[in-house]
C-alpha cells in the first residue's frame, strides 16, 4: 500500500514538471502516507434527516386544493382539460398579470395525464404538468398567424393519438373538410393585416411540438410564471370562493364534412 502511494506521488510530480513551460531543477522532495482506518475522526456532523424532508414534501403533494366536478381529459378537435387550462391561463395573463393577450394556445402533449372527478391534490397538478414551462406572450405577424391557424386545422382533423388536437382559448375555428371556413379572435373575425398577441409556453415559443411559426416571433413578455403554478394558483383561488372545478366542450373548434 505504502509503495503504491509513493509511486503515485512520484508520477504526479514528474507529470507536473513535464507540464511546466520553464525548466526547473528538483533539489529535494518528500512524501507521507495517511492510513485510513477506523481511527480516522469523522467530526461532529449532524446527520441530514431525510425523513422529515420526505414527510414535508409528501404532505404538500397530498394536500387537497379543490374538487373537480367532472372528469377532464384531452381530446380532438377539443378537449375539456385543454379548454380548462387554456381558459385559466388566458384569464391569469390578462386579469392577474395585467399583460394583454388576444388568445392562448398550448399543446395536448404537454398534459401528461388527465384530471379525474373528485378531490384534486397539489401532486396531481404536478403529474399533469411536470415541466417547468413558463408562460410567455408573443406577437405574431400575418404570415405567422396563418401558419398557426393551419397548424390548428391540421391537428384538429386527426384524432388517432392522445396528442391530436390543439388546446386554445380566445380563438375559434370552423373547419369544413380540409378547409378553414371561419376564424374568430375574440369576437372579431381574423384580419390578416393585423398582428396578434398570443399566450403560450416558452417550450412552444422555441418551436416545440413543431410550432415553428413561433421561432421568429417578437417576444412581448416573459411572464416569469410557470404554467403549473398558474394552474395551482387558479384552482386554489376557486377553492377560496367555494367553487369546484368545471369546464365543457363549447365548439371553439368545429370540424364538419
Amino acid at each position: 500500500m505504502k509503495n503504491n502511494l509513493n509511486t503515485i506521488t512520484l508520477l504526479l510530480l514528474i507529470i507536473t514538471l513535464l507540464s511546466c513551460k520553464s525548466t526547473s531543477k528538483v533539489t529535494s522532495y518528500n512524501s507521507s502516507n495517511h492510513v485510513i482506518d477506523n481511527n480516522l475522526s469523522t467530526g461532529n456532523y449532524a446527520e441530514l434527516n431525510l425523513s422529515d424532508y420526505r414527510s414535508e414534501m409528501s404532505n404538500q403533494m397530498n394536500e387537497i386544493i379543490n374538487v373537480s366536478a367532472i372528469d377532464m381529459e384531452t381530446g380532438s378537435p377539443e378537449g375539456v382539460l385543454g379548454n380548462f387550462i387554456c381558459d385559466l391561463s388566458l384569464f391569469t395573463c390578462i386579469s392577474i398579470l395585467d399583460i394583454p393577450a388576444d388568445f392562448c394556445i398550448l399543446n395536448n402533449g404537454g398534459f401528461r395525464t388527465s384530471l379525474p372527478k373528485g378531490n384534486v391534490s397539489r401532486g396531481k397538478i404536478f403529474e399533469i404538468m411536470p415541466f417547468d414551462n413558463e408562460l410567455v406572450v408573443l406577437e405574431l405577424n400575418s404570415k405567422q398567424m396563418i401558419d398557426l391557424i393551419n397548424y390548428i386545422k391540421d391537428k384538429s382533423i386527426i384524432n388517432q393519438t392522445r396528442k391530436a388536437g390543439v388546446p386554445i382559448s380566445g380563438i375559434r375555428l370552423s373547419i369544413i373538410g380540409n378547409e378553414i371556413s371561419r376564424v374568430f379572435i375574440g369576437i372579431e373575425e381574423f384580419n390578416n393585416t393585423k398582428t396578434y398577441k398570443v399566450l403560450t409556453t416558452d417550450y412552444l415559443a422555441k418551436g416545440g411540438d413543431q410550432m415553428t411559426f413561433f421561432k421568429n416571433a417578437k417576444v412581448i413578455s416573459n411572464t416569469g410564471l410557470l404554467l403549473r403554478d398558474a394552474i395551482i394558483n387558479y384552482i386554489e383561488k376557486l377553492s377560496k370562493q367555494n367553487i369546484q372545478l368545471n369546464a365543457q366542450l363549447d365548439g371553439r373548434i368545429r370540424v364538419s364534412e
